[in-house]
């Protein structure tokens, strides 16, 4: 079973601030004059669930070579 590491919660996070403030964008004047940076921090979100993701899956292949040698 995969687990959520913290690159994938952090982008999780970036995503839906991005989504918020480009709402916020189509409500406010002020807002919609950053709107860029709101598409680098879409960005940033979706990078950071990608390198979640590929560690999550490194991790899972190295640890599934490894035999366990005692038993509880």
């Amino acid at each position: 079973m995969e687990k959520i590491n913290a690159e994938t919660i952090a982008g999780i996070a970036l995503v839906l601030v991005a989504l918020i403030f480009m709402f916020a964008a189509t409500m406010n004047k002020v807002w919609a004059i950053i709107l860029p940076a709101d598409y680098l921090i879409l960005a940033l979100g979706f990078a950071f669930i990608a390198l979640g993701v590929y560690t999550t899956r490194n991790n899972n292949r190295k640890h599934s070579h490894e035999k366990s040698t005692h038993h509880h």
